[in-house]
């Protein structure tokens, strides 16, 4: 039976806080950019470096595909929290 790589909302911790989300993000991001400048060689020798580091046999085109993915959830994540207030006064204050 092989392992289930979707994840539903019912699987995201309510724990989850919006700052969490924003450094993942901020994570794929440069690990985006930094496979973007990376030749596959270079990707195999350095690719345990990366948050998906202990995916076996993944190529450097895949890791590109599921970072992408996992920005895109990251990014429907943080949308579906409250929305942030533009005022950097409020986005402190707790209720």
């Amino acid at each position: 039976m092989g392992l289930g790589l979707v994840m539903t909302q019912d699987d995201v911790s309510p724990e989850l806080t919006r700052e969490q989300l924003e450094k993942m993000n901020r994570l794929h991001r440069r690990e985006l950019r930094q496979i973007k400048n990376m030749s596959e060689a270079q990707f195999q020798a350095f690719r345990k470096n990366f948050s998906f580091g202990h995916l076996e046999n993944i190529t450097r085109a895949e890791a590109h595909t599921l970072l992408t993915s996992m920005l895109t959830l990251n990014l429907q994540l943080l949308s579906d929290l409250a929305p942030v207030s533009s005022d950097p006064d409020q986005r402190h204050q707790t209720s």
